[in-house]
């Protein structure tokens, strides 16, 4: 019965590591081939390339810092590429469309997900049409293409072709534009980087403009080279640009690059990262490594345990065919009754977990999982039979203390204490994250976007209202929601630096209360600022130069001859200009060169701040001079009262409904969108969280199972000891000593494996956080103790038994 109950117990640690390795393997193999299949649906994939900006270039009014690298490009670039290279056999423009409402009939929907496009886009990208001709979309303006969730909400029906709907921008001041509905497509798969639920028709020409951008796809020759045609664009641009001008560069990114490989501003959509990908297969290649190691272990234990079962069997007649049988037969049945512990484990992890992997259940795949899993575990456990004479080992004690157990053991702890590290790597710089982007209580800023532009006009009665509620303390706004760089990129003027039109940094217009919203406290200066510049003055002052733009404005200058333009600077932008402290900047005078020159007045610099942060860390803060305008302010900004954030939502609501009845307030909160930004990061955070968990959760079955046989073996040299005087604490102690070597041997070989993964994965962060020595003490603190607990519990019971006992056992 004892030999009945052990095994038993070592069948149940065999099944548990097998489940948890064929779930890990199944689930991350599944999210794997998801992850690499985007936009593979596509029949013309192989040449469909994207044309993205790797350095803007300055040309005309077009001035963007030269460092952003954006998915989109100013539609007035595209034009060239119809004509002068025979490279290309088609373009496809994509743009955004802002603050759209669609009508039907009496009722009028807001509208998200929407571009205009032309009549190419259908002949690059195949997409599964439910209704509507192929051939017959976008040949005229004033047609739109629906997806089948968009037909469903507007129309409750996906049978709509033909059907006539009113599209309406804020400066319409009519009901609208009536579009007819030419086509409705299948909602995208989940393997696209691109997802929308309206397309608007529209002229190509219209598409190129110089006052907008949009994302420009290319269908290429076969025979064509994508780098050698990116060479030619640059080269065309570079001979075609003024003396006064710098010429942009661009890459080709094919179609099935873009969700791995591109991380630029303006990307259709959050994309994927190979990172998290490596960092998930390494997760779970770690879990099924342990799991083999377990397996192999136990196997052994219970075929030197089983030896002289298995002499008898020999002798009574058995080949070692029969007893292969055997052996196959009883791993195949653990087996499979892990593959069905695994699955279940698999099909409702994301339910469990809240972990997103979106697992899709594939019969091919599982099926190939489930094929090797058997074949491996079914050989492993054969490899006793085939590497050991039964015949010779009949008579013989196996070697408890076998290299081949120590070897494991360290090898699992390696495993382990290497996880536990790259977790708590992981933790601190999510932790890093969270406490570097400007917002002590994220949870309790509100950002709002994608608002009519009649809302910045009327800001300040917005203002006024919201701050008389007590549950809304601030309201402010900027240029660039949170997480975005402003683009704005200008030559300027300062007093003590040499004028050069070379001399140009980046800016960010802001409301005067930004900074207290914020909390953000001034390096040297002083935050309390005036109220900026008047909103009817910024109107007139943003057009371009003219006689009657300059009369209008010299008419309401009077009113500002008081007013003096602020200037705050970035701790980056100090460096930049060669300051050596911080003070030696302020009360400066500051001049701004804008397309507009009258918008910026000439002012003073008036505090120095510490680098913002405002969009991520894995770039490096841009120098940045912040003024005090609103025009451009496309985003509000509002700190409501954490404890009553459903009445502060509830009467901004209410005050928002009241100024602007046809346009919804959308909004997010801001530590949302940074965890949009850093949802790869997290992602990783959390995998790698949990598959630490299991590979220590499997290293405690394993050397639980292997310390209980091996203590088993010792009764008679334990019984020994304690009849020449030794005390059952000296006993455990020896006993754990053993256990305790092994693990510092496997903490000394895992510190510099996981010191340079987790310094490989930190090099993608432009700020990051330190390996601190603590880390890596602290995991290797955890794994001796999670070793010596496993093992006490083992070493007390064998240690404080009778001598006499034991003797007599062995």
């Amino acid at each position: 019965m004892k030999i009945l109950s052990q095994k038993n117990k070592w069948a149940t640690i065999n099944i548990i590591g097998i489940a948890i390795a064929f779930a890990a393997i199944l689930l991350v193999s599944t999210y794997t081939i998801h992850e690499l299949s985007f936009d593979k649906f596509h029949s013309k994939a192989d040449n469909i390339y994207r044309l993205n900006v790797d350095k803007p270039g300055r040309v005309g009014f077009m001035e963007t810092a030269d460092n952003l690298q954006t998915a989109s490009l100013n539609g007035y670039y595209t034009s060239s590429l119809y004509d002068y290279f025979p490279e290309i056999k088609d373009v496809t423009l994509l743009t955004n469309t802002y603050n759209l409402s669609l009508k039907v009939g009496a009722e009028t929907y807001s509208i998200e997900k929407s571009f205009y496009t032309d009549h190419s886009f259908f002949n690059l990208f195949d997409f599964n049409l439910l209704q509507g001709n192929k051939n017959d979309l976008f040949k005229n303006t004033n047609e739109i293409v629906l997806s089948k969730k968009a037909a469903l909400k507007y129309f409750g029906d996906t049978k709509v072709v033909g059907k006539e709907v009113k599209i309406k921008s804020e400066y319409d001041n009519n009901d609208g534009t009536s579009y007819t509905v030419k086509a409705v497509f299948d909602d995208f798969p989940s393997n696209s980087h691109m997802t929308f639920n309206l397309l608007i028709s529209e002229k190509t020409e219209n598409l190129q403009s110089p006052y907008g951008t949009a994302f420009t796809y290319l269908l290429l020759q076969k025979e064509s080279n994508p780098i050698q045609l990116a060479d030619a664009l640059n080269l065309y641009w570079k001979k075609n640009v003024k003396e006064s001008e710098l010429a942009p560069t661009f890459k080709l990114m094919n179609l099935k690059d873009i969700h791995l490989k591109s991380h630029m501003r303006d990307e259709l959509g959050s994309n994927g990262n190979l990172n998290s990908i490596i960092i998930l297969v390494i997760g779970a290649l770690i879990v099924f490594l342990i799991a083999i190691v377990n397996y192999s272990n136990l196997n052994f234990v219970q075929f030197t345990t089983n030896l002289k079962d298995l002499k008898i069997k020999i002798i009574n007649g058995a080949s070692l065919l029969n007893l292969s049988t055997n052996q196959i037969g009883v791993s195949l049945f653990h087996t499979c009754i892990a593959i069905v512990i695994g699955t279940l484990i698999a099909i409702n992890f994301d339910n469990i977990s809240n972990f997103n992997l979106q697992f899709n259940f594939s019969i091919k795949l599982f099926l190939c999982v489930s094929i090797f899993f058997a074949i491996l575990f079914s050989f492993i456990a054969l490899l006793p039979l085939y590497t050991k004479n039964i015949s010779n080992n009949l008579s013989k004690t196996p070697d408890q203390g076998s290299k081949k157990f120590i070897i494991s053991l360290v090898f699992q702890f390696v495993l382990s204490i290497s996880a536990i590290i790259l977790t708590m790597v992981l933790h601190k710089q999510v932790d890093y994250i969270q406490k570097t982007h400007p917002g002590e209580d994220k949870e309790s800023i509100l950002t709002i976007s994608n608002f009519p532009y009649e809302a910045i006009a009327k800001f300040d009665l917005l203002k006024e209202k919201v701050q008389q509620h007590s549950e809304i303390e601030y309201l402010s706004s900027t240029f660039m929601p949170p997480g975005i760089f402003p683009d704005f990129e200008h030559s300027f003027e300062m007093e003590g630096i040499e004028n050069s039109k070379e001399n140009r940094i980046m800016i960010n217009s802001v409301e005067k209360d930004f900074f207290k919203l914020f909390n953000i406290k001034a390096l040297v200066g002083n935050l309390e600022l005036q109220n900026g510049s008047d909103f009817i003055w910024e109107c007139k002052a943003i057009t371009p130069n003219s006689e009657i733009a300059l009369q209008n404005l010299e008419k309401l200058d009077p009113i500002h001859k008081n007013f003096k333009e602020q200037y705050i600077l970035n701790e980056s932008a100090v460096k930049k200009l060669g300051f050596k402290n911080p003070e030696d900047a302020i009360g400066r005078q500051f001049q701004y060169h804008f397309r507009a020159p009258r918008y910026f007045k000439k002012g003073e610099i008036v505090a120095v701040i510490k680098d913002l942060h405002y969009a991520d860390l894995f770039s490096k803060e841009l120098p940045m001079v912040i003024g005090l305008k609103r025009i451009f302010n496309g985003t509000f900004l509002v700190k409501i009262n954490k404890n009553k954030k459903a009445e502060a939502i509830q009467k901004l609501t209410k005050e928002w409904n009241q100024l602007f009845p046809d346009s919804l307030m959308k909004y997010k909160f801001l530590d949302d969108i940074y965890a949009e930004i850093y949802k790869n990061q997290y992602k990783e955070m959390k995998a790698l969280t949990l598959f630490a968990i299991l590979s220590i959760l499997l290293s405690i079955l394993g050397m639980f199972a292997l310390s209980s046989y091996s203590i088993q073996h010792k009764t008679k040299e334990i019984g020994i000891r304690k009849a020449n005087g030794a005390s059952s604490l000296e006993i455990m102690i020896q006993l754990i000593r053993e256990y305790a070597i092994w693990v510092a041997l496997a903490f000394i070989i895992a510190c510099p494996l996981a010191y340079y993964t987790a310094e490989d994965w930190l090099q993608h962060f432009a700020y990051k956080t330190d390996l601190s020595w603590w880390i890596f003490a602290l995991a290797g603190i955890i794994a001796l103790i999670i070793a010596i607990v496993t093992v006490s519990w083992q070493t007390w019971n064998a240690a404080r038994k009778d001598p006499i006992y034991a003797l007599k056992y062995e």
